[in-house]
């Protein structure tokens, strides 16, 4: 099971963004929204939660990363952060063989930090080789299409 989830995200657009990729990739089994707030969270998780029941597709919203760990049993869990917080490179192949076995977290920050070193905690920090925070919806993207890449062809 493939689960994506989007922490501490507090723009509404940010998250329409996050749901305008999650509905590209069909391989996402689950999208979790985590830490909700301001603008995200009063109008942005209802919208978000509507388009994606339209399209048959699932969404969980949480209030901590703690929460969702402790409600689904994630084996692997990637967390995205720019590269001066981590050597360690995102490894499509390696997380495809690990889909195979089990279930598997990519975890994308929202806002405009990175995640804390508590949060970190909870999985392994992974670059896309980005020196800053980038948008999420772009980290998604980059993510989802290297371990998919043959979608859109012909």
């Amino acid at each position: 099971m493939l689960v994506v989830v989007l922490h501490d995200v507090y723009s509404s657009v940010k998250l329409s963004e996050a749901v305008d990729v999650i509905l590209e990739f069909g391989e996402v089994d689950l999208f979790v929204v985590s830490k909700a707030v301001s603008a995200a969270a009063q109008s942005g998780v209802p919208e978000a939660e509507k388009r994606i029941f339209q399209r048959g597709r699932r969404m969980l919203f949480v209030p901590d990363l703690k929460d969702l760990f402790e409600i689904l049993p994630i084996g692997r869990r990637y967390f995205f952060v720019p590269s001066r917080l981590s050597a360690e490179r995102f490894d499509p192949a390696r997380v495809s063989e690990e889909l195979g076995r089990g279930s598997v977290a990519l975890v994308f920050s929202g806002g405009e930090a990175s995640f804390s070193k508590k949060e970190l905690e909870l999985g392994t920090p992974v670059t896309l080789g980005f020196g800053s925070v980038m948008p999420p919806a772009v980290e998604m993207g980059i993510a989802l299409y290297s371990l998919f890449p043959r979608r859109g062809e012909a």
